[in-house]
């Protein structure tokens, strides 16, 4: 482990990455050469990569972004005792604003808000109360109207969603590979930045225990598969808002649609919520979420009043009827339009 250290470039070889020079900022200006025979470059969405792979002869990846725009403010807050642990609002059409606030030790609440396409929340108590009152959340409500604010309000920008695409190039160095955010790096509200990481570790791991025969091309081509499924769920949710810009396909309108029907529910359903978390944190894939035991919940919900309270189960009749549209061609073709 080298601390305090600036990385300033690679060492190569050819067509092969043995090293890289660095500086260490404690003691002089005085560059090291560090070998190595495998470089990763997980320095996050800043990587220099793309420019040390120009410098020595190879092309730069494609690069796609989805501007996003996002800015949020977190505060910590007394908790009183006997209050709910969590409450969290999704940023949608309706409520292009979102927050998250959590119970933490100390008897505080952390409470983090925010918007899209430039809509951020300000720093000062006045403000940021206002802001967290516009969201439709009584138990957020109670908190800040108390305004019993403990330390600062910090504030954080994130201007825009960063795939680059290795896997594209015809050639690349033997010795080097590009991991984790200086891969992709994902609208941090989505909480998916670590999960990539570590399932893209399992990918290495997978890839390593064949060889190092062509390595970078199999890792690339392997983590694009699992950065596939988290950009999914996140370039198609922000393309809903339509301050966002970015290109709407039939598929991504489609799902963005039934997911338009399907929140209202889980709010109510807690089975709905559940299959929603569940893709969300990547337990399960999203064409999960139409599958017809999903679905039809969905649609159960839509047809009775909302009310308060949870979702009423349906009846011995409607079950009945669900049973049959599990089996029938309607159900399968939602599933295959998941898919």
């Amino acid at each position: 482990m080298v601390e305090n250290c600036d990385v300033l470039g690679l060492i190569h070889h050819g067509d092969r990455v043995t090293g890289v020079r660095l500086v260490r900022r404690d003691l002089g200006d005085g560059e090291e050469h560090l070998r190595a025979d495998l470089v990763i470059d997980a320095s996050r969405r800043g990587s220099q990569s793309p420019k040390w792979l120009e410098a020595m002869g190879y092309a730069k990846p494609e690069e796609e972004r989805i501007r996003v725009d996002i800015g949020y403010a977190t505060a910590h807050f007394r908790r009183l005792p006997g209050e709910r642990n969590s409450a969290v609002v999704a940023h949608s059409k309706a409520c292009p604003r979102g927050a998250a606030m959590i119970a933490q030790e100390g008897d505080r609440w952390i409470l983090s808000v925010g918007g899209f396409a430039g809509d951020h929340p300000p720093t000062d108590l006045g403000g940021f109360r206002l802001y967290a009152l516009s969201l439709p959340s009584p138990e957020i409500h109670a908190v800040v109207n108390r305004g019993e604010l403990i330390g600062e309000i910090v504030p954080f920008k994130y201007p825009s969603s960063l795939r680059r695409h290795y896997q594209k190039l015809g050639r690349f160095p033997r010795g080097y590979l590009v991991f984790g955010d200086a891969l992709c790096s994902f609208n941090p509200v989505y909480g998916q930045g670590m999960t990539s990481a570590a399932l893209q570790a399992l990918t290495l791991q997978g890839e390593l225990a064949k060889g190092t025969e062509q390595l970078a091309r199999r890792f690339f081509r392997a983590a694009s598969r699992v950065v596939d499924t988290l950009w999914q769920i996140a370039d198609g949710n922000d393309l809903n808002d339509p301050r966002i810009e970015g290109r709407r396909t039939p598929k991504m309108r489609f799902v963005n649609w039934y997911l338009s029907k399907l929140f209202p529910v889980a709010q109510r359903d807690p089975d709905v919520a559940r299959a929603f978390l569940k893709v969300t944190s990547l337990v399960a894939p999203p064409p999960s979420l139409m599958a017809p035991a999903v679905a039809l919940r969905v649609l159960w919900g839509h047809l009775r009043p909302a009310g308060p309270g949870p979702a009423a189960e349906p009846s011995p009749q409607t079950r009945s009827v669900w049973a049959k549209l599990r089996r029938s061609d309607f159900a399968k073709c939602l599933w295959c339009a998941g898919q």
